[in-house]
Order: structure tokens, then C-alpha cells, then sequence
């Protein structure tokens, strides 16, 4: 099999870097939400069922500000790290995946590679050591590169939130 390379220059903007990385950006249903604010209120009437009614409606709160919480947190992130908000060539090989930018040039064997995904239309591969990298799905395909470079992904690292056979 011969030798690859592939690049593609990238430019973030916060909205983007959100979509890719707001894990809990779908809200439940409202029906459910209104459903056991009822149970967690009904149970607030009894000594017995008191600590169930609050902690029901705890778990209500928590469902409603989690992605506002995470949502604050990966906009801290993006805004924390100003070379996020550069032009990155995010680049992989045969051999190795790299990321190159004015303020950050950097690269790893394919064996650091920790997890990845697809996701928004990226493939995004996250090794330890070096910032994650966003490959255009599109351009992977256009140029027959996706199964090489998703191959090589996948014989390196678990793809993120897979479940393995044999665990529960």
C-alpha cells in the first residue's frame, strides 16, 4: 500500500468548535420534564417520600442547566486557547498525525492517537500530546483517502462512545 498525505487548513469559529464538541446539546421532551417535576412535587406531601420528591427535582434542575453548564465550559475552553482561533493545518499520514499554526507545530505516531469520531462533518481525531484534529469528511471522501485514514484510526484507537463487546 503506498504512502498518503492529507491536510486541509481549518479555521474554527467558536459556534463550530460548540457544535463538535456540545455533547448534550439535545434537550429532553418537555412532556418528560413537566411529567417528573409532578412525581418530584407529589412527593414532596409525605415524610416518606420527602428526600425522593427533592431529589427528583434535583435531578429536573440538573437536566435543565447541563448543557448550559457544559455549553459555558467548551466556549472556555475555545476562548482559553488562542491558537484555536488561528488557521490550523491539521494533517495525517501513513505514519503520523500533525497540527501546524502560527503559534503551535506539532506532531505524533499514530500510536498516540487516544479516541475518535465523526462528528458535524468531521472526522475528529483526538491523540494524546497534541490538540485534537478536525479532518474534512468531505474532502477525506472527495480525494479517497476516508476508509485509509478511518482504517488507520480505528486499528489504533477505540472510536469515542462505542460500546466494546464483552462490557456493559
Amino acid at each position: 500500500m503506498d504512502g498518503f498525505t492529507f491536510e486541509n487548513t481549518v479555521t474554527l469559529t467558536e459556534s463550530q468548535y460548540l457544535a463538535v464538541w456540545g455533547a448534550l446539546t439535545k434537550r429532553p421532551k418537555m412532556i418528560r420534564l413537566v411529567g417528573l417535576v409532578a412525581v418530584g412535587v407529589l412527593f414532596l406531601f409525605t415524610k416518606v417520600t420527602l428526600l425522593l420528591g427533592l431529589l427528583v427535582l434535583g435531578l429536573v434542575a440538573v437536566i435543565v442547566f447541563a448543557p448550559e453548564l457544559l455549553s459555558f465550559g467548551v466556549r472556555s475552553t475555545f476562548r482559553g486557547h488562542n491558537y484555536l482561533r488561528d488557521a490550523l493545518t491539521y494533517g495525517v499520514n501513513d505514519q503520523k498525525l500533525w497540527v501546524k499554526g502560527a503559534r503551535i507545530d506539532a506532531s505524533v505516531p499514530w500510536s498516540a492517537l487516544v479516541t475518535w469520531r465523526e462528528t458535524e462533518s468531521w472526522l475528529v481525531l483526538s491523540p494524546s500530546g497534541i490538540p485534537p484534529l478536525y479532518l474534512s469528511l468531505g474532502r477525506l471522501k472527495n480525494e479517497g483517502l476516508y476508509g485509509r485514514v478511518r482504517a488507520l484510526a480505528a486499528s489504533n484507537a477505540p472510536e469515542f462512545n462505542a460500546s466494546t463487546p464483552g462490557t456493559s
